[in-house]
C-alpha cells in the first residue's frame, strides 16, 4: 500500500486538503501494477504470448481468471489449458484486455456513490466504462492519435475516480444531485479531476493518461490542454446523449446532436463526414455494456 504524506501533497502544489482524504486514498482499493505494464506492452509494434506471460504472471488473480475463461465451455477445448501463453492465444487479445481491466478494477467497481447523480447500483461504473469505450472508439478513427487506444480506454474508465473519495466528504442532502467542481473543492480542497490526477500518479499510470484525466474539465478556449483531455470531453458528451449510468436503462438509438459540440469535434479532429461512422463505432463498443462487469 502506498503511503501518502503531507510533504507529498505540498510538493504537488495542492490547495489545503482535508487530511482525512489522505487516509481515504490509502484505503482505496489499488489498481493492479500489472495494468501499467500491460499498457506498455500493447503499445509495442510486436509482442508475443510469452511477453504477456511475463506481465500477467505477476498478478495471480489475473492468471486465475484467464485460465478459467480459457477452460470454459465457450472454447470447447478437448484438453485443459494450464499455461498463460496457451490461454492468451486461445482467448485472443480483445478478451484478454477485458479480463485485465475488469479484474484490475474489481475492488473499485464494488463502490457505490451516495451523493452523485448516478443510478444507484452500477451507475458510476457504467458511465465511466462507457466513456472509456467511447474514447477508444473515437481515437481509433483519428489519423493523429494523442493516446494509444488502450490508454484512451483506461483514461475514460478512471477519469472520475476522485469522486470515490470525495463522495464521503460531501454534505449529505436528500437524494443524489449534480455536484459542482467548486462544491468538491470546498469539501476536500480539490475537485475530482485534481484528486484523480494524484491517485493515478500513485498507481504509476502513464503521464499521457494522468494529464488527460487532470484536464478533462478545462475550458475549450484554453490553449495548453492536452489532446487526450479533449478526447475525454467528447467521449463524455457522446455518452451523455444516451444517459448511460444515470438511468436504469439506456437507448443507443437516440441521435447525437453535433451542433452544441461543434468546437469540441473540431478540436479533437472529427470532421462532419466521419462523425456518422464514429458514432456507429461507439454504439458497437457500447452494445452489451451491462454485462461487462458481470
Amino acid at each position: 500500500m502506498t503511503t501518502v504524506t503531507t510533504d507529498q501533497v505540498t510538493q504537488s502544489g495542492w490547495r489545503a486538503v482535508n487530511l482525512d482524504v489522505l487516509k481515504r486514498i490509502e484505503d482505496l482499493p489499488s489498481l493492479s501494477s500489472v495494468v501499467a505494464e500491460f499498457l506498455e506492452l500493447t503499445r509495442r509494434e510486436f509482442f508475443t504470448a510469452k511477453d504477456f506471460e511475463v506481465v500477467l504472471s505477476k498478478d495471480q488473480a489475473l492468471v486465475a481468471r484467464l485460465l478459467k475463461v480459457a477452460n470454459s465451455s465457450l472454447y470447447g477445448r478437448p484438453r485443459s489449458i494450464h499455461s498463460i501463453p496457451e490461454a492468451v492465444v486461445l482467448v485472443g487479445l480483445d478478451q484478454m484486455k477485458r479480463i485485465v481491466f475488469s479484474v484490475s478494477t474489481e475492488g473499485l467497481t464494488r463502490t457505490r456513490l451516495q451523493n452523485y447523480h448516478y443510478e444507484p447500483q452500477r451507475g458510476y461504473w457504467m458511465h465511466s466504462t462507457a466513456v472509456g469505450l467511447a474514447a477508444r472508439a473515437i481515437i481509433e478513427a483519428l489519423p493523429e492519435k494523442p493516446l494509444h487506444a488502450e490508454e484512451a480506454f483506461v483514461a475514460g474508465l478512471l477519469h472520475d475516480v476522485g469522486k470515490l473519495i470525495i463522495d464521503d466528504f460531501l454534505d449529505p442532502v436528500p437524494g443524489p444531485r449534480d455536484v459542482s467542481l467548486n462544491e468538491e473543492a470546498e469539501a476536500v480542497g480539490l475537485d475530482h479531476a485534481e484528486l484523480s490526477e494524484y491517485i493515478l500518479d500513485q498507481w504509476k499510470l502513464p503521464r499521457s493518461i494522468v494529464a488527460a484525466v487532470r484536464d478533462h474539465h478545462r475550458d475549450l478556449g484554453e490553449a495548453d490542454v492536452p489532446a487526450g483531455a479533449r478526447l475525454l470531453q467528447l467521449a463524455a458528451a457522446v455518452v451523455q446523449t444516451w444517459d448511460i449510468g444515470f438511468a436504469g436503462e439506456f437507448d443507443l438509438s437516440s441521435d447525437f446532436d453535433p451542433e452544441p459540440h461543434r468546437p469540441l469535434l473540431e478540436a479533437v479532429g472529427v470532421p462532419d463526414a466521419r462523425l456518422p461512422q464514429v458514432l456507429w463505432d461507439v454504439r458497437q463498443n457500447l452494445a452489451g455494456l451491462e454485462k461487462l462487469y458481470s
